[in-house]
């Protein structure tokens, strides 16, 4: 405690811009001396405009744009691939008993997993849909043709429109999925897409594999 209070004085005492009033003897007769010395110190070294305050150390000299992160998410309600042809409305669910994502039972609809992040939120947002029913194709049979680049556009229960660009796609063990880096959070604005691959196995009630395509906000058009 007492080498913090020890610091604070010298830091205090750095920062003064006035000499201590205490002086001794020595110091008073060599003041004048002192005094036609710095007169004669070259211009910009000592000799400055004392009514021209020093700029304060850590200070910037220019203006700075100071930039707070406002992004809040939308609730999503409507979900476009167009490279795939899809057009769908996304339902908002959360998780089945066995601790399972829920997933819409139309082939054709979409699910936000809704305990999760809001899309375009921090974080790692998600929408699940059918891959197939072994028969008839589901929303996103073609998903994982998706290539970095591709779009997707979400949009939201007040009209919000938000525009996501595919940067990555992996194809996972059901059982071995990243669950962290597909669920949580991250300072930037994710929107996972997922899906099935497999054949249907009927005694697990399952497929084996699971489809993960990355996206990310795109912000390119924001001022």
């Amino acid at each position: 405690m007492r080498r913090m209070i020890f610091l604070l004085v010298l830091l205090l005492a750095a920062c003064s811009s006035q000499s201590p009033d205490i002086a001794t003897d020595e110091q008073e007769e060599g003041a004048s001396d002192k005094a036609s010395e710095v007169s004669g110190q070259k211009d910009g070294v000592i000799d400055e405009d004392p009514d021209e305050a020093a700029p304060v150390a850590g200070t910037p000299e220019e203006p700075v744009e100071i930039i707070k992160d406002e992004r809040s998410g939308i609730v999503p309600e409507r979900i476009e691939v167009p490279s795939i042809g899809v057009d769908a409305p996304v339902r908002h669910l959360g998780l089945l008993e066995n601790g399972e994502m829920a997933v819409p039972e139309s082939l054709h609809d979409t699910s936000w997993f809704e305990p999760g992040y809001k899309v375009g939120a921090p974080g790692n947002s998600v929408i699940a849909g059918h891959v197939d029913d072994t028969v008839n194709p589901g929303v996103f049979k073609q998903l994982h043709t998706l290539e970095p680049g591709d779009e997707i556009v979400i949009h939201g229960e007040d009209g919000d429109e938000l525009t996501f660009e595919v940067y990555d796609k992996q194809l996972y063990d059901a059982d071995a999925a990243p669950v962290d880096d597909i669920f949580g959070y991250s300072h930037r604005s994710l929107l996972n897409l997922i899906t099935c691959e497999g054949p249907y196995n009927y005694d697990v009630g399952g497929t084996p594999n699971r489809w993960v395509v990355y996206t990310e906000l795109d912000t390119s058009d924001e001022s």
